[in-house]
C-alpha cells in the first residue's frame, strides 16, 4: 500500500518539474541590443531597423519572442567594435565589411544593403565636367585626385588599384577642399549623393555630380553579432534568406531607397568595376545571389 501511494506523489513531483523546465524554456526570450549604423551620416536607420524586426518576427515560431534595445547614441566604428566585443550595451549592430572585425565578432552571412554602397558616383567642380565628359576607362580616371578620409575601406581600395588619393581627416573639410581644387573627385555612395548634392550646393554652388560614368566595387554591409550570442546569429541568417526567398526583402528595400535605385538603373551612366582589396576571396560571388538585381553587378 505504501508503494502505490507513493508513487503517484513522486510522478506527480517530476511532472510539475518537467512543465516547470518547459515553461521557462518557452519563455526564454531572445534580447537584441542594436545599433543600426557606424555613420552618423547614413541615412539607413530606419530600413536596417525593420529588416531587423522581420527577421526576428518571421523566426518566432521556431526561435521564440524576443526584445529590441535600440542604441540611440551614434558611435565611430572603433567604438562600435568595443561595445560590441563587449555585449553590454551592444550585442547586434550593422557594419559595412572590416577585416579588422574578423574573429571578433559573428558576422551574418547576408549582405543586408543588397550591394547598394557599392555603386559609387562623384562630385566634382563644374569646371572639369568637359574633360570629366570624354572619361572611357578606369586607367584615363587614375589622372585625377580623389578626395577620401582617413581610414576609409573605399581610400585603401582606390590606392591598391594606382589611383592618387587626398586624404581629409575630417567629413566637413571634403565640399571646400574640392572647391579649392586641392582634388578633383569626392567618391560617394548613390544614398548619399541624394541628400548630399543639395547640402553641397547651398555652400559650394561650383559643385556638381558627374552624370556620364560610376564606378562599381563590391562593399557589403552585415550584422554584426557579439561572439556570446550564437543562437541570435542564426537566427537572424534564418530570417533575413526567408525574407529575401518570399520577396519582402526587396519591397522593404525599393521603398526605403526608391530615388538610388533609380540612380543605379540609369542606362545613360557607364559603369567601371573595380576590384575591393579588403575583401577575402570568394564573398563577392557568395553574396551575388541575394544582390539587388537592377544589372550593375553582373
Amino acid at each position: 500500500m505504501l508503494l502505490i501511494r507513493y508513487v503517484p506523489q513522486i510522478a506527480r513531483v517530476l511532472l510539475a518539474l518537467t512543465l516547470s523546465i518547459a515553461c521557462s524554456t518557452a519563455i526564454a526570450m531572445d534580447v537584441v541590443k542594436f545599433q543600426p549604423i557606424t555613420d552618423y551620416r547614413d541615412i539607413s536607420d530606419n530600413y536596417y531597423y525593420d529588416i531587423l524586426k522581420a527577421s526576428l518576427d518571421v523566426t518566432s515560431e521556431a526561435y521564440g519572442p524576443y526584445e529590441v534595445e535600440v542604441y540611440q547614441h551614434a558611435m565611430v566604428s572603433q567604438r562600435m567594435l568595443v561595445e560590441l566585443t563587449k555585449g553590454e550595451n551592444l550585442t547586434v549592430a550593422v557594419s559595412p565589411y572590416k577585416a579588422a572585425w574578423e574573429g571578433k565578432t559573428l558576422i551574418v552571412p547576408f549582405p543586408v544593403n543588397k550591394g547598394l554602397s557599392s555603386y559609387r558616383m562623384f562630385f566634382a567642380r563644374k569646371y572639369n565636367l568637359p574633360i570629366l565628359k570624354n572619361i572611357t576607362s578606369l586607367e584615363q580616371l587614375k589622372i585625377f585626385r580623389f578626395g577620401q578620409g582617413r581610414g576609409w575601406s573605399t581610400a585603401k581600395i582606390l590606392e591598391d588599384n594606382g589611383f592618387h588619393v587626398v586624404y581629409s581627416d575630417t567629413y566637413h573639410a571634403f565640399p571646400n577642399m574640392l572647391t579649392a581644387n586641392r582634388f578633383d573627385l569626392f567618391m560617394r555612395g548613390t544614398h548619399e549623393v541624394i541628400w548630399e548634392k543639395a547640402k553641397f550646393a547651398s555652400s559650394n554652388p561650383d559643385l556638381t555630380v558627374v552624370e556620364w560614368f560610376a564606378l562599381f566595387t563590391y562593399l557589403p554591409s552585415y550584422i554584426n553579432v557579439n561572439k556570446a550570442h550564437p543562437k541570435i546569429a542564426e537566427r537572424l541568417e534564418v530570417g533575413l534568406k526567408k525574407l529575401n526567398a518570399s520577396g519582402e526583402l526587396d519591397k522593404t528595400f525599393q521603398k526605403s531607397y526608391t530615388e538610388a535605385i533609380r540612380l543605379i538603373s540609369s542606362a545613360n551612366r557607364k559603369v567601371f568595376f573595380l576590384e575591393n582589396t579588403n575583401l577575402p576571396p570568394g564573398i563577392y560571388e557568395r553574396d551575388k545571389p541575394y544582390l539587388l538585381d537592377v544589372g550593375f553587378n553582373d
